[in-house]
């Protein structure tokens, strides 16, 4: 007898040098027949905390990808290329003549509200199309900026002999980091493209309980289904709604159900099982996920 796969979440490690979709497949293999996909891309380049949906979860993909995001960075300074990454093409070159202090001082000044122009190589889509596949055949496309937020930016370590600098950010969702590393480098004068990113934090999901690709593929299938967080203990601090069995009933026919709760995701709860989660807004209950 097949175990049965719960509906929940993985918070895997993406190691470097596969997309974002690759993990996706590689769960899908183990998982057949089940819907799975992942809460916000990585590029290849990129390590770190990758959540990825399983089952009824990926209803919540959506609302996973607002959530805000940590990053640890290390930037190259005195070189600039096309993509804004180790990856890419030298564009342009400079000598390094500033001193730690400063280069701290004009790092920090990125935190706040700002606008942000997107990294031509990326999978935006104008006109129905990537930007990057307009980049890759040297087609010449206007982005438009849009308003990120840097809440933080601290642990700045700076290597002058090596022109190297690292350091944490936290920040709003559409955040590109290739970005910020491209403008710091224009403010710096210098030019600085990104050589390391990992992802430490997106919303409640942390490296720290996160398991490593590679290490997941080497357990047990027991093991694996283990690693799956359910939706119910993912949202063990939310809101507990009791509904009698007419109530629930009522609810599963699509009646919204009268509450004294505002708005807000709930987990709803019928004979003292737990049985999905439910939306309210201006004090009506409607279904959401229900397992």
């Amino acid at each position: 007898m097949i175990p049965h796969i719960k509906n929940g979440i993985l918070n895997i490690d993406k190691p470097q040098g596969i997309t974002s979709h690759d993990v996706v497949d590689i769960i899908r293999k183990i998982f057949p027949n089940t819907k799975v996909g992942h809460t916000g891309t990585l590029d290849p380049l990129a390590t770190g905390v990758l959540p990825i949906c399983i089952g009824k979860a990926t209803k919540l993909s959506d609302q996973l990808l607002c959530e805000d995001k940590k990053y640890s960075v290390k930037m190259q300074l005195g070189v600039e290329t096309d993509t804004y990454d180790i990856t890419g093409k030298i564009v342009f070159a400079n000598v390094l003549s500033y001193d730690e202090i400063y280069i701290k001082e004009r790092i920090k000044r990125f935190i706040g509200k700002q606008m942000q122009i997107p990294p031509i190589y990326s999978a935006i889509k104008i006109n129905g199309k990537k930007a990057y596949e307009y980049a890759r055949n040297d087609e010449n496309i206007e982005l438009k900026p849009r308003e990120i937020e840097i809440f933080d930016i601290d642990d700045i370590k700076v290597n002058l002999s090596k022109r190297e600098v690292k350091f944490n950010v936290s920040c709003t969702k559409g955040t590109y980091i290739r970005s910020l590393v491209h403008d710091i480098g224009i403010k710096l004068g210098c030019g600085a493209t990104m050589t390391e990113l990992r992802r430490l934090k997106t919303g409640n999901f942390d490296i720290t309980g996160s398991i490593d690709l590679y290490e997941f593929l080497k357990l047990d299938y027991l093991d694996m289904l283990d690693k799956i967080i359910t939706i119910e203990n993912l949202y063990n601090d939310s809101k507990k709604i009791n509904l009698d069995k007419n109530e629930y009933e009522n609810l599963l026919n699509g009646i919204p159900i009268k509450t004294d709760i505002n708005d807000g995701i709930v987990r709803i709860y019928s004979e003292s099982r737990y049985k999905g989660l439910g939306k309210i807004k201006d004090n009506n209950l409607k279904r959401f996920i229900i397992e």
